[in-house]
């Protein structure tokens, strides 16, 4: 009895050594359950953040670069009916745009186009000189009392050009319409709209030349008829 008695005084002071340790214990475990949940939270919220990261990298738009291939301006390169290929000088683009200035500055815009393709029809003839200004400028000639050799007034194949008046363009609009119209013919554009006319005259006058052996009517366009030597 006494031995017994002396076994469970043991048991209870151990119980008293023991249980600070299991209140120490339980402690420890509670703060480490939060420990691990917190830890569980900051992954998961970690994994999230990363996740939309690359969501947005993938779907973000690209930016645009400044960067062209633009080609250098072409040289003036005809392609019409019969043309070969060559380059145009700074004058001969003068001299075409003066022509559809002066002959057809008040025309429609498919007529100043007509009038820039007979003229370059003309360069690729064999009837007619092989440059634009000899073209524009072809006139029966005579020699003047200073000696000079000049056109015979109203005897040239553009009437503008022995007029007797100023070649000098004074509608500035419409001067700069015919040089746009002149570069593009001369790159090749709008080519074979006249359907290889070499002559026109206004339709309000009817020249004795329509009635010529082998001119044959092309049509109307604007205010002039076109014609092509058959």
């Amino acid at each position: 009895m006494k031995k017994n008695n002396r076994l469970l005084t043991g048991l209870k002071h151990l119980g008293r050594k023991i249980r600070p340790n299991i209140q120490t214990i339980g402690d420890a475990f509670v703060v480490l359950i939060i420990v691990l949940t917190v830890v569980g939270i900051f992954k998961f919220i970690t994994v999230e953040y990363d996740s939309k990261s690359e969501t947005i990298k993938e779907t973000a738009p690209l930016e645009k670069t400044h960067e062209t291939n633009e080609e250098p301006e072409p040289e003036y390169v005809p392609s019409g009916p019969g043309s070969t290929e060559k380059t145009w000088s700074k004058q001969e683009n003068e001299c075409l745009s003066l022509n559809i200035y002066h002959e057809s500055r008040s025309d429609s815009f498919a007529g100043r186009i007509a009038v820039a393709d007979v003229t370059l029809n003309r360069v690729d003839s064999n009837l007619f000189p092989n440059t634009i200004c000899e073209v524009v400028k072809q006139a029966n000639m005579r020699t003047n009392w200073k000696g000079n050799v000049v056109p015979v007034r109203g005897m040239c194949h553009f009437s503008w050009f022995c007029d007797g008046l100023s070649d000098e363009p004074m509608e500035l609009d419409a001067y700069e319409e015919a040089q746009i119209i002149a570069e593009m013919s001369l790159r090749g554009g709008w080519r074979g709209i006249s359907e290889g006319a070499t002559h026109y005259h206004a339709t309000y006058v009817t020249p004795n030349w329509i009635n010529d052996r082998g001119m044959v009517p092309v049509g109307r366009i604007g205010a002039h008829k076109f014609y092509r030597w058959h």
